[in-house]
Formats: structure tokens, C-alpha cells, sequence
């Protein structure tokens, strides 16, 4: 069977040092990404010291710097096919199973809300509600193989999750009680973003938030109807 890798690898040539260097090796091209966008932020620093004027491109997957003397380090992600035999592949799919997603889950949640791509209240219910992880992490465990790219899976599991949460008198009163939570400055200011609203806002603007989606008002929720 054959499987898609990546491979992340760099080359250097400066007046000091030439070297090459294999970075990284993944069945997901995402780790490498992050690791190359490192990189580049340090200007390979980790790797090699350039001296002066340094000329820098970063495409979708490389990073190039190149002085004025014409030294440079480059760093490359590159695609290649490996052929495993069949009970490699199945050691390969019981070490994925003991693999803690949770972080991961956690990140690509928090990729969505950055880029606007999920409500802020859905957001943070499936953020803060374990039985939602859980599900997620189920479902990927489920799902996952070593033939599909990680964030192809998470798509897919999280889509189709975020498609059965819908927005009711239930949530609502797991989303206050975890607004409890949130701490208040002297000025009644929320001191941590919650539900969109940044940190900084004055609480009765969250309260206004829930006094209109709830069936019973903000009253109802704060004195349980009295």
C-alpha cells in the first residue's frame, strides 16, 4: 500500500557553514507548514546566522533568504510516495489510535473562529462542552487513516458535528454559566473575550446578548424566573 508523505528539508550556503538538513518527515502536511512559517519568523536562525542585507520569499511551501553576497537558506516541503507493506500499515493505525487529538481538535477550533468561520457562540460552547470534544474526537478516531490528510478528516468530523448544534434554551444556559466564569474588572468589564464580545465590554452587553435569545430573558436566567 502506498501512502502520501511530506517531507520538510533545508540546504545553507554562507561564508561560515554549508550544510543540508532533514527536518521533519509526516503523513500531514500541516506540522511541517507550522514548522516552516518558524522559520521563516527567525529567519532560519535556528539553522544558520546570515549576515546583512537578507532578501526573503515564502510561497505556500518553502522559504528562501538570500544576502547580498549571494549566500542563502532554503527550506523546502516536498511530496513523496511510500509503499508499506500491509502490516506496517496496521502498526501505523493502532499508534494513530493512542494519539491524543485533543489539542489538535482544539486549534483547528480556534483557526475557525479566527478566520470567522464559526458562529462565536458555537464556538465556545464547542470549545468549553466536553461531551462535544469527545464526540469529535470519537468520530476522528472513527475516521481518521493514513491516506487522508489530517485537516481533510477534521473538516469533515467537525462539519458534520457543528451541523446537530443548534442554538437553544439548553445551550443558552450552559453558555451563562460559563459567562460565571469569566472574570469582571471593577467597572463590571469582562476581562477575557466571551461570545464575541472582546475583552473589555461592559457585562450588560453579554447580558443584553442572552436576554435576547433566551425563551425566559436575562431575568429568568440570573433569579431562575423569581
Amino acid at each position: 500500500m502506498k501512502i502520501l508523505t511530506y517531507v520538510l528539508h533545508g540546504m545553507w550556503n554562507t561564508p561560515d557553514t554549508d550544510g543540508v538538513v532533514v527536518i521533519g518527515v509526516s503523513v500531514d502536511v500541516e506540522p511541517l507548514l507550522r514548522k516552516l512559517d518558524e522559520i521563516a519568523d527567525s529567519k532560519a536562525k535556528e539553522y544558520v546566522e546570515m549576515c546583512g542585507y537578507i532578501q526573503e520569499e515564502r510561497g505556500e511551501r518553502y522559504y528562501e533568504a538570500v544576502n547580498v553576497s549571494g549566500k542563502y537558506a532554503k527550506f523546502y516541503i516536498t511530496e513523496h510516495q511510500m509503499e508499506l507493506p500491509e502490516n506496517t500499515m496496521g502498526a501505523i493505525s493502532r499508534e494513530m489510535e493512542k494519539i491524543d487529538r485533543t489539542r489538535d481538535v482544539g486549534q483547528y477550533l480556534d483557526d475557525m473562529y479566527e478566520d470567522g468561520n464559526i458562529e462565536p457562540w458555537k464556538y465556545e460552547y464547542m470549545v468549553r462542552k466536553p461531551e462535544v470534544m469527545q464526540e469529535i474526537l470519537q468520530l476522528f478516531i472513527k475516521t481518521e487513516d493514513c491516506n487522508t490528510p489530517f485537516n481533510t478528516t477534521l473538516d469533515i468530523v467537525v462539519g458534520n458535528v457543528m451541523k446537530e448544534i443548534t442554538l437553544d434554551d439548553k445551550k443558552l444556559e450552559y453558555l451563562w454559566e460559563e459567562f460565571g466564569d469569566v472574570l469582571i474588572d471593577d467597572d463590571e468589564c469582562i476581562l477575557d473575550d466571551f461570545l464575541g464580545f472582546e475583552r473589555g465590554t461592559h457585562r450588560e452587553a453579554v447580558w443584553h446578548w442572552f436576554d435576547e435569545r433566551y425563551s425566559g430573558g436575562v431575568a429568568k436566567l440570573m433569579f431562575g424566573g423569581e
